[in-house]
């Protein structure tokens, strides 16, 4: 009987993880996704070197954001 508590709350951990695992790769996600669209909104308009430093700023933002959250996945 103890052995299939201890499978249970085993089992219950490893649920905890593979949900934050989630989380976090949704969060990468959003994060691409809004790359794409900084990508494409650049792509379509002729821009400042202002505009064009603020948006490589904002890629550089969501690139450090990404590299953080996929060093938390690999710890």
């Amino acid at each position: 009987m103890r052995d299939n508590s201890e499978e249970i709350e085993r089992l219950k951990q490893q649920l905890e993880q593979v949900k934050q695992q989630d989380r976090v790769l949704e969060e990468i996600e959003k994060r691409l996704y809004k790359m794409k669209e900084i990508a494409e909104y650049a792509s379509k308009y002729r821009l400042s070197g202002e505009e064009t430093r603020e948006l490589e700023k904002q890629i550089g933002e969501h690139e450090a954001a990404i590299e953080s959250l996929q060093n938390y996945l690999k710890s």
